[in-house]
C-alpha cells in the first residue's frame, strides 16, 4: 500500500492548489453536485522514484457551523493517524490566525510527521521579515515556504516529502505499485436511486463460486467487500444513489452520503454505471460517468432490470445506437445487460471490468505509437495555426492508470481539440482500443533533431 500524504488547514490557504501541484494535474474538486469541494480527493503522483498517495481535504474551522463541517474535521483529524506524513498548509502571505493554532493543537501530538509549509510565499522578502518568525510559534519547526499557484519551490517541498519517506522506510517505489496494482481490482458501482445498484452488487458477491470477506473501507464510514472470482480479487464498493443537486438539501445527511460516493469513485479502478433499462438514459447518468471519466477510471455501463424490459432485441438495439450520441465521451465503455434479480449478465460483467481494468493498465511500444502517427498525420495533416503549420514529431507514452500520452510538437499551446480528437481516436484504432479506459493527451513544445526528423520530413512530405 502507497504512504499516505495528508494535506490539512484552514480554509482558503490554498491546500487544493497545491495538491493539484503536487500530483501534476488539475483534478478539480468543484462538480454541479454539493459538497464536493468539502471531501477528500485522492490523487497519486510519484517523486524520483518514489510513488505516495496525496489526500485534499477541506478547510477546517474551529467553530464548525454546520453538521458537514464538524463531521469532516472530525474525519480529518481521524486520519491523523493513519497519514505516513502531514502536510500542515499556513497563509505565507497574512500570517496567522486563531485557527492555525487550533490545528496546531491537535497536530501536537503527531509532531514528528508535520512538514510546515507557507503557501502564497511569492514575495519571498516579505514572508522572510514580516511572516517566518511568526511561524515558529505553532512548534513545527522549520518551514517550507512554496507559491502553488506560481509553481515556486514545490520541487524542494516534493524532496522533503521523499527524503521523509525514504528516511522511516516508507516508501512504495513504482515498481512494486504496478505490481500490486492488478492484485485487487476496485470497483465502485455507481448510478441514480433505485436502479438495482444494490441488488447488482449483492448478486456479484452472492456467486457461489467467490470467496467472500467484509473488509472496512478506507473511508471509515463505507464498507468495501472483497471477492476472489477464478483466482481474480476485486474489492467492490456499494454507493448511495446519486441526484440532482437540485434535489438534495444542502447540509443534510443524503448529501454527506453523495460526497461518500463521490470519494468511492476517486479511490476505484473500475467504475460500473447502473442505467434503468426501463427508463433509458437521463442527464444524471451523463453527469455520474462524466465524473469518472475526467478521474481518469476505466468504466462499464449496465442496462440493469433487464428481465423487466419487453421487445428485448428492439430495446438492445436502440440503446446501443444511442451510445455514441448519449455517451459519446465514453462511448470505448463496455455496454451489459444485467438482471440483478434473476443474475442475468453476472459473468459478461466480471469479464467487461477485467478487460477495462487491464486496458487502464496497458503500455505500448513507442514504435507502434509513431508508426501509428505517421500514417494519421499523411491522410489528416494537422491544421495551420498562427500562420504555421502544426507539426509533430514524435509521441510516446508517460502513464498509466489511465493511459497518458505526450506528443512532441511545435506548437503545443495551439492543437485544436477536434485534432485531439482525432489523436485518440488514432490510438483506438490503429494501436490498441483500450476498451474501457480513458486516454488523457498531453502537448510539450519540442525541436525536431536528427534522431526525431523522420515523422517530421513525413509530415513536410504530405504538404507538398
Amino acid at each position: 500500500m502507497k504512504p499516505k500524504v495528508l494535506i490539512v488547514g484552514k480554509a482558503n490557504v490554498g491546500k487544493s492548489t497545491l495538491f493539484n501541484r503536487i500530483i501534476g494535474e488539475k483534478k478539480s474538486i468543484v462538480h454541479d453536485l454539493p459538497g464536493v469541494t468539502r471531501d477528500f480527493v485522492y490523487g497519486e503522483t510519484e517523486w524520483d522514484g518514489v510513488s505516495f498517495t496525496v489526500i485534499d481535504t477541506c478547510g477546517i474551522f474551529e467553530n464548525a457551523q454546520s453538521y458537514i463541517e464538524e463531521k469532516q474535521k472530525s474525519l480529518i483529524f481521524q486520519s491523523r493517524k493513519e497519514a505516513a506524513l502531514i502536510l500542515f498548509v499556513v497563509d505565507g502571505r497574512n500570517g496567522l490566525t486563531s485557527e492555525d493554532f487550533y490545528i496546531a493543537d491537535n497536530l501536537k501530538r503527531y509532531s514528528n510527521k508535520v512538514i510546515l509549509v507557507a503557501n502564497k510565499a511569492e514575495n519571498y522578502d516579505k514572508f522572510e521579515i514580516e511572516v517566518k518568525p511568526e511561524l515558529y510559534s505553532l512548534g513545527f519547526g522549520d518551514i517550507i515556504p512554496v507559491s502553488a499557484e506560481h509553481n515556486r519551490n514545490i520541487t524542494e517541498l516534493l524532496d522533503e516529502i521523499v527524503n521523509f519517506l525514504v528516511k522511516h522506510e516508507l516508501t512504495s517505489f513504482i515498481e512494486d505499485a504496478e505490481q500490486t496494482s492488478e492484485e485487487i481490482i476496485k470497483v465502485a458501482i455507481v448510478g441514480r436511486p433505485n436502479v438495482g445498484k444494490s441488488s447488482l452488487f449483492n448478486s456479484i458477491i452472492g456467486i457461489e463460486r467467490a470467496l467472500v470477506s467484509e473488509i472496512p473501507g478506507t473511508t471509515r464510514d463505507s464498507i468495501d467487500y472483497e471477492v476472489e472470482i477464478e483466482g481474480q480479487k476485486f474489492s467492490f464498493i456499494d454507493t448511495a444513489g446519486l441526484r440532482k443537486k437540485s434535489t438534495v438539501s444542502y447540509g443534510s445527511i443524503e448529501m454527506f452520503s453523495i460526497s461518500r460516493s463521490i470519494r468511492a469513485i476517486e479511490r476505484s479502478d473500475v467504475v460500473v454505471l447502473v442505467v434503468d433499462a426501463l427508463e433509458g438514459i437521463t442527464r444524471q447518468d451523463k453527469s455520474i460517468i462524466g465524473l469518472a471519466e475526467d478521474r481518469g477510471k476505466a468504466s462499464v455501463i449496465v442496462f440493469n432490470k433487464w428481465d423487466l424490459v419487453k421487445n428485448k432485441q428492439q430495446k438492445k438495439e436502440e440503446f446501443l445506437s444511442s451510445i455514441d450520441k448519449e455517451f459519446f465521451f465514453v462511448n470505448y465503455s463496455p455496454i451489459v445487460f444485467t438482471s440483478a434479480a434473476k443474475k442475468w449478465g453476472i459473468d459478461e460483467l466480471i469479464a467487461s471490468i477485467e478487460e477495462a481494468n487491464r486496458s487502464r493498465n496497458k503500455r505500448i511500444q513507442t514504435s507502434l505509437l509513431n508508426a501509428a502517427l505517421e500514417r494519421y498525420i499523411m491522410a489528416s495533416p494537422p491544421p495551420i495555426k498562427k500562420g504555421k503549420r502544426i507539426k509533430f514529431y514524435y509521441a510516446a507514452q508517460v502513464g498509466i492508470r489511465p493511459p497518458v500520452f505526450v506528443f512532441y510538437t511545435n506548437l503545443p499551446n495551439d492543437v485544436p481539440k477536434y485534432y485531439q480528437q482525432g489523436l485518440r481516436n488514432m490510438i483506438r484504432n490503429y494501436v490498441d482500443p483500450f476498451i474501457g479506459s480513458p486516454i488523457f493527451l498531453k502537448f510539450k513544445e519540442s525541436k525536431p533533431s536528427r534522431k526525431k526528423s523522420d515523422i517530421k520530413g513525413k509530415i513536410q512530405s504530405s504538404k507538398k
